[in-house]
């Protein structure tokens, strides 16, 4: 991650300097160069920690080690959300530096808004009422999108055992499809989640369920990770390397 995370500042110094260099340049370009570098970085480092997974866990390297298949899923989840983890909250700084040096009007723009919706200033209590939701809300949904491409990567290696080489493919190709269309589906309801979180920073009659939906999240995340494990256990055969 280390790597990523300096590719991604390297761009976007560059942009800034390019940027600068073409007479563009204001205090907000600092931040407006991060927000868009930063969705890429942290899409690749989600689809890499995905890879690991997917590779660990049906790798005889990895899986001859002396732990039960429950501890040695939870283990691989927990370490791939924590080195994701490392990425947002490096994003974050990246944000705050970028910030900086336009930070009072930032806060205009914050204040105004909220008077608008509601409230007398933007403050404290509203930031950290708006920033735990959302950190709670991204924590839960990037369990279920890895519990979910898990089963759904488990339970295809799981039916190729009974298949011969050319229903495995058509059976890929498939998987493939639903896989994308349920990362389409899961973004699209992320953004507007994210979006209701977000309105909880400036919304004083804003009462979105947001702890409804986490549970019922992490309900399904736990579903789906008790299946994968069933599979680990009884039906997928490891790869030698």
């Amino acid at each position: 991650m280390n790597f990523l995370l300096m590719i991604n500042l390297i761009a976007i110094v560059v942009s800034i300097i390019v940027t600068a260099f073409q007479g563009g340049m204001s205090n907000s370009v600092p931040l407006a160069v991060t927000l868009g570098w930063s969705p890429i970085a942290t899409l690749i480092a989600f689809i890499r920690l995905s890879i690991t997974q997917e590779l660990t866990y049906t790798r005889d390297s990895y899986r001859l080690i002396p732990i039960s298949d429950t501890k040695f899923y939870l283990a691989n989840l927990a370490a791939s959300f924590v080195s994701y983890l490392y990425v947002v909250v490096a994003e974050a700084v990246f944000y705050l530096i970028s910030a900086i040096p336009n930070w009072s009007e930032y806060m205009d723009t914050l204040n105004t808004m909220s008077m608008i919706n509601g409230r007398a200033s933007f403050d404290a209590p509203n930031a950290i009422m708006g920033s735990l939701a959302i950190f709670c809300l991204m924590i839960a949904i990037i369990v279920l999108a890895w519990t979910t491409i898990n089963l759904i990567h488990l339970a295809s290696r799981s039916a190729s055992n009974f298949l011969p080489s050319t229903g495995r493919k058509i059976m890929n190709v498939v998987i493939y499809v639903v896989v994308i269309w349920l990362v389409l589906r899961v973004v699209g309801f992320a953004m507007d989640q994210l979006r209701n979180s977000v309105n909880m920073l400036i919304n004083a009659n804003y009462t979105a369920n947001f702890a409804l939906n986490i549970v019922v999240f992490l309900v399904v995340a736990a579903v789906e990770a008790a299946v994968s494990i069933y599979l680990m256990n009884n039906w997928v055969e490891t790869i030698s390397e």
